[in-house]
Formats: structure tokens, sequence, C-alpha cells
């Protein structure tokens, strides 16, 4: 089932259910690890991406078990330090399960994360916070790096930039390390704030998750917890824009509306009218969409990033161009020839792009390269005269449960290969 099919030009109404935070579970399932007992996690997404990180914790030793939207992870036993390779390079995600086990072991070898190719996401501020928790660093004659120390001693570490999955490793290592660590120039992401919740639950001292400076008193252990991982802002914002594009009315229970403030005000000046209530958010679209004239996406709370490339969508077409200004990752635009295929006007560089607004899309058979380029592409479809065809939707599988049943519950005409 690796392609989507989508016969478009018809409003969306209706209501769907916000999945679980694909990055919110995985640094908490890697950080299970800490935990030489049991955790069970509610609301868990059914995406690939959890399925990959949960082999990677079975390979290592850990029980894991899983039953429709709740995982248990027993890390009791005896665990390796080295992460499998194969499943490694399938995820960016991975690379935080080394401070979980420098935190446990005192020892992790890795190979380079996988990932998206959206452009270049070095690993070098991970590795200049485990040096100076005390760790020593080699690079192996197999290409995998060993992160090693005696002991974790807590440490101040200024980040020279906001790194959501450094500041998450430099938890993982200072959650059980001798002393306090002080975290200054820290991300503000939601996923930093959940995974601190998360470990405070289970024992650990940590202050100022959600600030720039993020304060851990070192504990000896963690103890066994429960935990409910928050719906998905990226999904939420996802299914917020197709409505916003396709135009319609739908309700979408279970948004997590105080971390989509960025994502909201440009859907009110390009002509939606958001109403939030305490189960979820209504959008509605039946005017004119016009472009916002310039967006620029940033760290939380900034416009994301993973929603930059569906927005690209709803400018096309919007009335009006659009400068669009890519702050966080140099190589987000790749989606932007699929889209010309199908009508679109957008002249992409690695960090900016104008996107010519009014744009009449048609349906095209289109190849999805990455998650977030996936999900725009699904909803170019939404907005295309005639059929629209996504190949390679396994990426789109990595973040999304099901996109095909969320637009479907909005009233899409959609549907999988096998349904063609």
């Amino acid at each position: 089932m690796d392609s989507i099919w989508i016969r478009g030009k018809r409003p969306l109404y209706g209501e769907m259910t916000v999945q679980g935070s694909k990055n919110a579970v995985l640094p908490i399932l890697a950080s299970t690890i800490l935990i030489a007992g049991k955790t069970t996690l509610r609301n868990c997404p059914d995406i690939s991406d959890v399925d990959c990180m949960c082999r990677i914790l079975q390979k290592i030793g850990a029980t894991v078990t899983k039953k429709g939207h709740e995982i248990c992870v027993d890390a009791s036993g005896a665990l390796q330090s080295r992460l499998p390779a194969e499943e490694v390079v399938r995820m960016r995600s991975s690379i935080v399960l080394t401070g979980a086990l420098l935190g446990r072991l005192g020892q992790a070898s890795f190979c380079d994360p996988g990932g998206c190719v959206i452009g270049d996401r070095p690993i070098d501020l991970h590795l200049k916070a485990f040096a100076r928790f005390g760790c020593q660093i080699r690079r192996e004659d197999d290409n995998f790096l060993t992160v090693f120390a005696k002991r974790l001693n807590g440490v101040q570490i200024p980040f020279p930039f906001s790194s959501v999955g450094a500041t998450q490793n430099a938890i993982l290592c200072a959650v059980c390390a001798k002393g306090e660590t002080v975290l200054t120039g820290c991300a503000k992401e939601p996923e930093v704030v959940s995974l601190c919740r998360f470990l405070n639950g289970a024992g650990a001292k940590i202050e100022g998750a959600g600030s720039k400076t993020i304060r851990i008193e070192g504990v000896k252990k963690l103890c066994s917890t429960e935990f409910s991982i928050d719906a998905d802002r990226i999904v939420a914002g996802t299914c917020l824009i197709g409505v916003l594009a396709a135009g319609g009315e739908a309700f979408l229970r279970q948004a997590p509306i105080g971390q989509l403030t960025a994502v909201i005000a440009v859907a009110q000046k390009m002509g939606a009218q958001i109403v939030p209530d305490s189960e979820g958010l209504l959008v509605k679209r039946a005017g004119r969409l016009v472009s916002p004239l310039l967006l620029e996406t940033d760290v939380y709370p900034g416009y994301p990033t993973d929603l930059q490339s569906p927005m690209l969508t709803a400018l096309c077409c919007a009335e009006g161009n659009c400068m669009v200004s890519e702050r966080v990752f140099n190589g987000r635009f790749g989606v932007h020839e699929q889209l010309n295929r199908m009508g679109a006007a957008i002249v992409a560089g690695q960090t900016s792009a104008e996107v010519t607004g009014g744009r009449k899309l048609h349906g095209e058979r289109v190849f999805a390269k990455e998650l977030r380029g996936g999900a725009a592409l699904v909803l170019a479809g939404l907005c295309a005269e005639h059929k629209t065809v996504v190949e390679n939707c396994h990426f789109i599988r990595r973040g999304y449960e099901d996109i095909v049943r969320d637009f479907r519950e909005l009233g899409a005409d959609i549907g999988t290969e096998t349904e063609i």
C-alpha cells in the first residue's frame, strides 16, 4: 500500500480525532531505557517510526509489548550499548537513544542517524554536550561512534542555537548524573516539555522545561511510571491547512490548541475562521483564500518547519504571491518540483522560495521524497482537478497514522492503491 489516490476539488466537512504525537513519543520511548522497570505509555500513534523505535529497544535487550495505542516497555533486563545500524539509519530520532544509554550504562555506540532528506542535520551539538559531561568519543573501524564515561557529572552547557534533539540528549544524560546540570539556550518545543514531564513522573528532578534554561538535579534512579502522549500538533496543523486550502468546515478533536498559535495566526490571515473549545478546534473557510505575503519558519513558538511544506500547497491556491523563508532546515523545499508538476509556480532555493498564488492545480502522478513533503502532495490532491496519485507513501506513514482515514472522515474522496 505505497500509493494514495485523491479526487479533489471538494470542500472538507466533518470531524476527526488527532492522533498521539510522533515527536513526543519517540524521545519518551528512548528514555524508558533509564528506567530499570516497567513503563506504560498511552495514546501512542500507530506509525512506522514508533515501530522502528520499538524494534531498536527490543534489539538492545528491552521487552516491548504493544496493544493498540498502548506500549509497555520493560528495561529491567541486561541492555546492550550498541545500537543496530539497520534501524538507526531509518530514523533521525534514534540519536536520543545515545543519551539514554549513557545515563543507564555509561556507554553508547551508534552509526550516523538517518531520517528525511530536508537539509544539513549535523550531530555536533550532541557530541559537544556529551563531551561536557566528561564523555570520551572515538570512531571505530566500522564507522560507528562510541561515546563512554566512567561517571557522568553535572555540568553547565550553553547551546549556541536551539536544537530539540541536542536538548533532549543532554537532559537524558543529566537525569542520573552526579550533581546539578544547567542547560541554557534550550529548545522550547512541546516535545521537550513532554519528555521532562514524563521523566519527572518517573522521579527525575527537572525545572524550567519550555524555557531557555533547564535545571536538572541528578537522581540515583528512576522508577516505573505511566504516561499519556499529547496529541500531535503537526498532524493537527496538516488537517487545519487541508481545510484552509480546500475550503469547508471541520472539527479537529483533541487538537493541541496552545501549541498551534503560530499556525492559527497564519490561517486566520489567509481567511480561516478558527473556533477553539475544550475538546478541540473548529476550522472554517468559506470565502476567499488570500496570501499572507510572507511566511517564516522558526523554532517554537514560531511557525513550525514541519508545516512549511503543507502550507506551500495552500499558498499555491491563495490570491497573491508569497515569499517563504525557511530558517530551520536548508533543504526543505524539495517538494516544490512535484507541486510544480501539478500546476504550481514555485521558485525555490535552499532557504527561501517565491510562491505565485492563484494557481489551478491539476491531478498528476507525483512522488513523495520525505514525510512532510508527502503530506503536502496529499493536500495538493485535495485541491486539484481530476485524480492525483501520490507514490512512495511509506514516507507519510512515518508520521501519520492513517492520513487517508483522517481526510476521508472529513469527506475527502481519497483511498489507497488497493481501492483504485
